[in-house]
C-alpha cells in the first residue's frame, strides 16, 4: 500500500473526481509540498482513504461518515463542521487539526496522533480514543460522554471553562496521562485500570490532582 493510492472511491461522482484530481497531482516525494485537497462540503462517504496523504486538507462541513482513514496523514487539516460519525481514523496523524463542532460520535481514533487538535464544541460521544495522543488538545464544550480514553495521553489538554465544560460523563479514563491538564469537566468517569472505578465531584478532582493535574475542576452536569 502506498500513500498516493485510494483503496475505495467515494460514491458521489463529484467528490470522486475532485479526489482523483488531487491524487493524480501528488508528488512521488512525500517531502515535496503540494496543494492541499479541497473537500469542503464534499460527500466522501463510501471511500477508503487509509494511508493517504492529505496534509492541510480543507474538509470543512465534509461528509466523512463511515469513511476509513486508517493511518492517513491529515496534519493541520480543517475538519470543522465535518461529519465523522463512525469513521475509522485508527493510528491516523491528525496533528493540529481544527475540528470545531465536528460530529464524530462513534468514530475510532485509537492510537491516533491528535497533538494540539481543537475539538471545541465537537461531538465525540462513544468515540474510541484508546492510546491516542491528545496532549494540548482543546476540549472546550466538547461532548465526550461515554468515550473510551483508556491509555490516552492528555497532558496539558484544556477541558474548557465553567460555562462551557467538557462533558465526560460515563467516559473511561483508566491509565490516562493527564499531567498539567487544566479546565473544567463533568463526571462521573471510570478511572479503573483493571476493574471499573467510578468517581465524581471532589473525588474525581482529587484523582486529577494526584495524577499531576491539580488545576482541573469538576462541576455537576447541567
Amino acid at each position: 500500500m502506498t500513500d498516493t493510492a485510494v483503496l475505495a472511491w467515494p460514491v458521489d461522482l463529484e467528490a470522486r473526481q475532485a479526489l482523483a484530481e488531487y491524487v493524480a497531482g501528488l508528488p512521488s516525494d512525500p517531502s515535496t509540498i503540494s496543494a492541499p485537497f479541497d473537500g469542503t462540503l464534499r460527500d466522501l462517504r463510501g471511500a477508503d482513504l487509509s494511508w493517504l496523504r492529505l496534509p492541510a486538507a480543507y474538509l470543512f462541513n465534509a461528509n466523512l461518515a463511515g469513511v476509513r482513514l486508517v493511518r492517513a496523514y491529515l496534519g493541520n487539516a480543517t475538519l470543522s463542521g465535518a461529519d465523522l460519525r463512525e469513521a475509522n481514523l485508527t493510528a491516523a496523524d491528525l496533528v493540529k487539526v481544527e475540528a470545531v463542532e465536528c460530529q464524530a460520535a462513534g468514530a475510532v481514533f485509537r492510537g491516533a496522533n491528535l497533538l494540539g487538535a481543537d475539538f471545541t464544541r465537537a461531538d465525540l460521544r462513544e468515540t474510541d480514543l484508546r492510546d491516542a495522543l491528545l496532549n494540548s488538545v482543546r476540549f472546550n464544550a466538547c461532548d465526550l460522554r461515554t468515550a473510551d480514553l483508556r491509555g490516552a495521553w492528555l497532558r496539558s489538554c484544556w477541558f474548557g471553562h465553567e460555562d462551557n465544560p467538557a462533558l465526560l460523563s460515563d467516559a473511561r479514563l483508566g491509565g490516562c496521562r493527564v499531567e498539567e491538564a487544566t479546565g473544567v469537566l463533568t463526571g462521573p468517569v471510570d478511572v479503573g485500570e483493571t476493574a471499573p472505578q467510578w468517581i465524581d465531584g471532589a473525588e474525581l478532582a482529587a484523582w486529577f490532582a494526584a495524577h499531576g493535574a491539580p488545576a482541573v475542576r469538576v462541576v455537576g452536569a447541567s
